[in-house]
């Protein structure tokens, strides 16, 4: 190419960025739900956070979606800031071995031969996952070539009056060249598209080391825009998730903004000691990166406990507004694009409607003792339930078929068959079982003392079988699920002995008895329905057929 031409160096950047997110899209769509479970894995172990940052990153490739997906994850209560903190510290170190892929100019030579074999793949193939491999060869197919195309488009920059007179601005005064990272990478989302171009331009021989590390700085500090964008309306946890990441960056940015000479001079003589770095300055923008990022883990891994502390302090739990008008917490819609993080925030909306719904159940035998004054409670919060019910159904219906792996989408139609269940079982406790309760207040009858006795009974088990489902929303657990589907055999069978007791009485002609005998088997009935529903969430929650099985 004799001449510079803005058209085709757009294009070289659209079709790089096009593959960086075609690679991300494909490797998500391979992992499916094993994300989720690395996501699951979060522990207050530091370590263990920072390799999940590492791997995470890797399957999203972009440590930007990462930190989104921890500030998706704070805002429900999933994870902790403590948590949250030393999986963005592994989140940065993740990203380095894009950046370091890029870095190496022979890999972008078989960009063209990714393409073809990502096209054949495509066309050939009918199975998802093969199909899925070839959007990870086509995305980093167009990020190799993108990547050529840029180096071409840039090469007769070289020794341009204009350019070279910005990069002697840039080389003097390294506060500019830092805010420019910063903003691109703000305004494009992607710290690897402003490294990648760094690279491309360290390639063309239009910058030197001196001059890319206050960019490389930059972008570094420019990824906190994701999270602080997705942060918005996420409540204090989220935003403190979004501050410890800028405060992790930022601290690291003025130390190497001061000392950049010397730091400049740490990278080549660590470059000294890897053949091929030493006059690579593409190479040594990686090594720049990784670097920086291994230091920040050094630097504050030791020291979470601590920093989540200050930033709670500083950012405390605001005061509910009693009088805000009802709705869903958690539906993130900016979440919609990551399906694990989706379903996440559907399963805790999902955890708030059933401990209203828990709640209801709770209360209803209260009622039969006369107490009135939670009869409107009970109602209230049957239509809480409603709201809930309508909101997660629709959430789960935005989340896009085409990028969900056939294991998420059977977990959406889980996910809407507990909501039903759920709100079927509220229906019943808010009109079958209340109603009762106020037919019985209205003609002033009573239970004998014997049925009333066998009515608590079945209701606490009931209860525990609430519990149960609820422990499960939030941990998944093989064994409890067993117990649970236990419990609905075990109640069939005291339910019969309660009818034939009841039966017996009648025999005997207790007037409370006769009085409250329909009423009575009713709400037998209805406890029995509501174990019913509570055993299908428990199915649906753990599907694995083999788990019910009686051995």
């Amino acid at each position: 190419m004799e001449s510079f031409s803005a058209v085709a160096f757009l294009g070289a950047m659209a079709i790089f960025m096009y593959g960086i997110r075609q690679s991300r899209i494909g490797i998500q769509l391979l992992a499916g739900d094993r994300l989720r479970s690395l996501v699951a894995s979060f522990t207050d172990n530091r370590f263990v956070a920072l390799v999940t940052g590492i791997l995470t990153t890797l399957i999203l490739q972009s440590s930007t979606a990462t930190t989104v997906m921890l500030v998706g994850f704070a805002a429900t209560g999933a994870i902790t800031l403590t948590q949250a903190m030393g999986v963005i510290l592994g989140a940065d170190i993740g990203t380095t071995l894009v950046v370091a892929l890029l870095s190496v100019k022979k890999i972008a030579d078989y960009a063209l031969l990714m393409l073809v074999a990502g096209v054949f793949l495509d066309i050939a193939s009918q199975k998802k996952k093969t199909r899925h491999f070839s959007m990870v060869l086509l995305g980093f197919g167009f990020v190799f070539f993108g990547m050529q195309l840029m180096i071409h488009t840039t090469s007769p920059l070289k020794g341009n009056p204009l350019l070279t007179q910005i990069f002697l601005v840039l080389g003097d005064n390294p506060a500019y060249a830092f805010f420019l990272g910063a903003i691109f990478t703000g305004l494009v989302q992607n710290s690897a598209t402003t490294l990648g171009l760094t690279i491309a331009l360290a390639f063309s021989g239009l910058l030197n080391l001196t001059e890319a590390i206050p960019i490389v700085i930059g972008a570094n500090v420019g990824t906190c825009t994701g999270s602080f964008v997705n942060s918005i309306g996420g409540g204090p946890c989220a935003k403190r998730v979004a501050i410890a990441h800028l405060f992790f960056k930022l601290t690291g940015a003025v130390v190497v903004m001061f000392l950049l000479k010397p730091y400049a001079s740490l990278i080549t003589i660590l470059s000294s000691y890897f053949p091929g770095l030493q006059m690579n300055v593409a190479s040594q923008i990686a090594l720049t990166h990784l670097i920086f990022n291994l230091a920040l883990s050094c630097l504050f891994l030791p020291f979470i406990s601590q920093g989540a502390w200050m930033i709670d302090k500083i950012f405390p739990e605001p005061l509910i507004d009693e009088n805000k008008i009802f709705g869903p917490r958690y539906l993130d819609p900016k979440s919609l694009e990551t399906p694990a993080l989706a379903f996440a925030n559907a399963k805790r909306e999902l955890l708030r409607m059933a401990e209203i719904a828990y709640t209801m159940f709770r209360n209803i035998i209260v009622v039969f003792e006369k107490q009135n004054h939670l009869i409107e409670e009970i109602e209230e919060q049957d239509d809480k339930v409603d709201i809930l019910d309508r909101e997660i159904k629709l959430y789960l219906a935005k989340i896009s078929q085409e990028s969900l792996t056939p294991e998420q989408a059977r977990m959406q139609l889980n996910l809407v068959a507990i909501t039903t269940d759920l709100e079927e079982v509220c229906d019943i406790t808010s009109k079958s079982i209340l109603e009762l309760a106020e037919r019985m207040y209205h003609k002033g009858r009573h239970f004998s003392e014997e049925g009333w006795n066998e009515l608590k009974d079945v209701h606490a088990k009931v209860q525990e079988n609430f519990e149960l489902m609820i422990s499960l929303l939030t941990h998944e657990d093989e064994a409890m699920a067993r117990k649970a589907t236990r419990h609905e055999k075990q109640l069939a069978v005291i339910e019969d002995q309660y009818r034939e007791a009841h039966l017996q009485r009648l025999h005997k002609g207790l007037k409370e008895s006769i009085e409250t005998s329909s009423i009575h088997l009713e709400i037998l009935s209805h406890f029995r329905r509501i174990n019913s529903k509570l055993t299908a969430m428990v199915k649906a929650i753990i599907p694995e057929k083999s788990l019910y099985q009686t051995p």
